[in-house]
Formats: C-alpha cells, structure tokens, sequence
C-alpha cells in the first residue's frame, strides 16, 4: 500500500537561519576558537559562539582554562598590561610593576583576609597610577582573573578620564516624575526614638530623610527621599561622614536613655 500523505517537513533547528538546518558547534572547535583569538574583541567573540554548556562540571572547567589561558596571552602582549593585576607560580601577583606574594589562609575566613589584604595593596598601587577609587575598586572587582581580556577596556576607559570618583557631600539629583513622596513628616521622625532618622533641607522645600544607604566602589552613599517631592537624592561621602550621620540616631537613644534614668 501506497502511503499518500505528505511528509512532514523538518523544523530548522535553534541555531538555524532562514530554514536552513547548521550542524552543531563541538567543544573542540569552540575551545579552538578561543585558543586563536589574538585580541580581546576576537576572544570575546569566540566565548559568544553559539555552543551550549552548563557552568558546572568537567566541560566548564576546561572552557574556562582555555579562556583564563587565551585572557593572560593577550593581556600579556597588550600595552595596557601593565595595569592588570596577575596571579601566577608560587602564589605571586603582579600589579603596576610590583609583586605581592598572597598567603594561602588555610581555611575560609582565612582565605577572605589573605585576599582582601592582596586587594588592598593592588588598590593603592592602581591609585598611584592615574585610577581613582572607583577605578581601582572595579579593576579588582570586575574578574580579571576570569576575563582577564575584559580589564583592557576598563583601563582603556580609565586612561581616557572616562571612569571618574563621584563628587562627595554633595545631592545628585533623580527626576521620578511618576513617583510620590514619603508618607513621613518632622514630628513623627522625632517621636521615633529607636528609629530615628537624619534630616536636611530639600532643595524643594520639603524635608530629606535618610531612606537607605550602603557602599558603592569605594564609596558610602545615601540615598535621600524628600516628603514634598517625589524624586530621589543620591550622597557620596566618606566612610566617616557615613558613620557620623548614622551615629546621630545612637547618640539619640543614648541621651534618652539618660534622661529615662534621671527622671526615674
């Protein structure tokens, strides 16, 4: 018997184009494509091959040799080299010209010290080298030790003045026109005395309070919130100015605390 129905056409695949069906990319030609690269741009590309992986296991840790591999050669054959930290034989890194050999901590808490000591010293050496903080922060910060071919953007970036140090004590605006202001007043912030918050004028007329800070690349920040107007203003400032202004809310149940007692 004849079979008169019509075949069912063969679906492209995901990584198809126009119908038309590609053959699979295998781990050996994605890791070759890695190994060839010579510049950042190519190495780049190579990691962005359409060739499925997990990040886990016996797969990702080869890719990720032969990326860290390809990322140190070409770093290594760039000007800005110089700049980008290096972690080689004998648990030495290298920085701006320099090495510090980073201890091994022996167990976990151990191993955040030996590493935050190792940041802070390639820190200040970036610093005396045209980085500011901010600039120095995202070097250690931004991988290179994962994507050492990435950190020649950045120092690129940072030579051309484009990564600067945020101005400190000083209101950076954030329009939010679809926003409201906080529910919060004066009076009820003073009757809070387990949560008081700190205060200042806004430019508005309304008042600022202190709504949620933290650190940003070598920088504590906090973010104002106005109860008049809806937009958000953002403080740069020292770490010390950042402890005085929370310090405040202590110093204010301290003296309550006192009064409490001396009237009691």
């Amino acid at each position: 018997m004849t079979d008169t129905r019509e075949a069912t056409p063969r679906l492209a695949s995901k990584g198809s184009r126009r119908g038309v069906a590609y053959p699979k990319m295998t781990l050996a030609a994605y890791l070759a494509g890695m190994r060839a690269a010579t510049t950042a741009e190519e190495l780049e590309f190579a990691i962005k091959a359409p060739y499925k992986h997990g990040f886990h296991g016996r797969t990702w840790s080869q890719i990720c040799k032969v990326r860290i591999e390809a990322g140190d050669r070409i770093v290594a054959a760039h000007p800005h080299a110089f700049y980008i930290p290096r972690f080689g034989a004998g648990r030495v890194l290298t920085c701006c010209g320099e090495t510090y050999k980073v201890g091994r901590g022996h167990n976990s808490t151990g191993v955040r010290y030996v590493w935050h000591a190792a940041g802070v010293w390639a820190q200040s050496l970036l610093r005396h080298h045209r980085f500011g903080i901010r600039a120095a922060y995202r070097m250690w910060e931004g991988g290179w030790n994962d994507y050492p071919h990435r950190s020649i953007e950045l120092v690129s970036k940072v030579l051309a003045g484009k990564v600067s140090d945020p101005k400190l004590n000083v209101l950076i605006r954030y329009e939010c026109p679809h926003g409201r202001p906080i529910n919060y007043s004066v009076e009820r912030n003073e009757a809070d005395e387990w949560d008081r918050r700190a205060t200042r004028q806004c430019p508005c007329g309304g008042t600022l309070f202190d709504w949620g800070g933290g650190h940003s690349e070598g920088f504590e920040f906090i973010n104002w919130h106005c109860n008049k107007c809806p937009d958000v203003f953002t403080e740069y400032m020292t770490r010390e100015r950042f402890y005085e202004i929370r310090s405040a809310k202590s110093r204010a149940r301290a003296l309550l605390s006192k009064l409490e007692a001396s009237h009691g």
